[in-house]
């Protein structure tokens, strides 16, 4: 296991999972088995190996964090060079900081320049319904992913750590957009990012 830290909280979840698991199997078993009870097992089984499998892949990997540290310094780095001098600090703020981007863009880094399942995409995040969203993100910080379908499977790629400017300048004036200048004052300031 590359990732100590992940294996150890995979093999505490493990009895529970295990546990959550054996118990939906039983009323499975069962032939006069509760509609509403089959559910509410399944519910909690599929809560506990989202949360498992989630560590376990995260095992399997190096640990994300200094990797994402990383690129989001080269996005500010970036921002300062390009727009530092023409608009206020506070619109050069690196987003999307959360673990579900860190662990997303660790999953991608590790197999850079190759297809990842999405469904496996899915399971570093505990099966979160948000992932696709966490990937547009990880491209507003100006990564090039791209979605691609391997055998019919839907995947995305990244494939490549350089960063797009495009998409720097459109997270600059994304930030102008959601501050509370009046809008005249946001599309001057928009402006000067094009001088």
């Amino acid at each position: 296991m590359k990732n100590e830290e992940a294996y150890a909280a995979w093999k505490r979840h493990k009895p529970n999972t295990h546990f959550a698991v054996g118990q939906l199997a039983a009323l499975l078993e069962e032939t006069a088995e509760s509609a509403d009870a089959v559910f509410g097992a399944y519910l909690v089984a599929k809560k506990d190996l989202a949360r498992s499998m989630q560590e376990l892949l995260r095992a399997t990997l190096p640990p994300s964090r200094p990797a994402f540290a990383e690129l989001r310094s080269r996005v500010s780095q970036s921002m300062q060079d390009r727009f530092g001098h023409r608009v206020p600090r506070r619109y050069l703020a690196v987003p999307y900081d959360t673990i579900a981007n860190q662990d997303l863009f660790g999953l991608l880094h590790e197999h850079m320049g190759k297809p990842v399942e999405t469904a496996v995409l899915r399971a570093i995040n505990a099966d979160d319904i948000h992932t696709e969203r966490r990937i547009r993100e990880l491209r507003e910080l100006g990564l090039r992913i791209d979605p691609v379908k391997r055998d019919g499977v839907g995947c995305y790629v990244l494939t490549s750590l350089d960063l797009n400017p495009a998409q720097i300048q459109a997270l600059v004036a994304k930030a102008i957009k959601k501050s509370s200048l009046p809008e005249a004052e946001q599309k001057k300031l928009i402006a000067v990012l094009d001088a």
